[in-house]
């Protein structure tokens, strides 16, 4: 990463923030372009139900394989999301995985234990909890488009924040590190943040990634602070996970994403996710 992200050290619980939660290692200057460059990476067919809507220019680039290293474990923090009325919760796996315990922060000082459960083909975990809040909605089905808008909701950098990109192309992410995966996801390019938020986006991750209907398209997973790109899960490994229809939010837009995400953060249908080692 280009730029160091701001964070903090606890010396009893050694919090070592922002790098590790959203793949803050994510090797960007290694980030190749699939197409006339002779290196030693395999590229997978495209799906039959592409995720994207219309194929990109012939003389667009193809699909980008995008080299992450998972860092060894440590206690941090990320994002999760309510997806059912039962208590259940989405966040991205690298957060979570292999935690001694996870919590999601409700409020000052307030913690709700949870239960965590990793999808091993791709980098989403499940959280169950007896603490229930209204799904978000979800629009798994439809194609997306190069150029369209997503809105990412969470906690930056371990505060309140937004982010907004535009969507450029379908990659592949290869993951290497304490586990390694292969997986599909969605590149946007960031077009504006939170104000006064700077440098990496660790923290982030696990946070919905929503269009301008206030739908639920997919989960953050990492960012190339150098390139200004953020990667999200894409929207095929969340069907099946996310089942229920969802309720109430408003469609978005640039004017109103920041309203419409600090409003989720203190219904908590959007809230922090903690994990300790020890």
């Amino acid at each position: 990463m280009s730029r160091r992200p701001s964070g903090y050290t606890r010396k009893k619980k050694s919090w070592i923030f922002p790098d590790w939660i959203i793949y803050g290692l994510v090797l960007s200057a290694f980030v190749w372009t699939a197409y006339g460059v002779e290196q030693d990476v395999f590229v997978a067919d495209a799906p039959e139900s592409p995720d994207l809507g219309p194929m990109l220019p012939s003389d667009s680039p193809r699909d980008e394989i995008v080299l992450v290293d998972v860092a060894p474990l440590q206690s941090g923090m990320g994002t999760a999301f309510s997806i059912n009325d039962d208590g259940l919760w989405l966040t991205a796996r690298h957060v979570v995985d292999s935690c001694k315990s996870v919590g999601v922060r409700i409020g000052v000082g307030r913690i709700v234990p949870v239960q965590s459960q990793v999808v091993q083909s791709s980098d989403l975990a499940v959280l169950g909890s007896d603490w229930k809040r209204r799904p978000l909605p979800a629009d798994l089905d439809s194609q997306r488009q190069i150029g369209e808008i997503g809105y990412f909701f969470g906690f930056p950098q371990g505060k309140p924040g937004e982010v907004v990109g535009s969507l450029i192309g379908r990659h592949r992410m290869k993951v290497r590190g304490r586990y390694t995966n292969e997986e599909a996801i969605l590149a946007w390019s960031e077009l504006g943040r939170s104000r006064n938020l700077k440098g990496s986006l660790g923290g982030l991750s696990g946070a919905p990634v929503l269009d301008k209907d206030g739908e639920i398209i997919g989960v953050v997973s990492a960012e190339s602070p150098r390139r200004g790109r953020i990667y999200s899960v894409a929207p095929r490994y969340l069907r099946g996970i996310i089942t229920e229809p969802g309720e109430g939010v408003e469609p978005l837009s640039l004017e109103t994403y920041g309203v419409a995400a600090d409003k989720l953060r203190r219904d908590r249908r959007v809230a922090q996710v903690i994990c300790l080692v020890e």
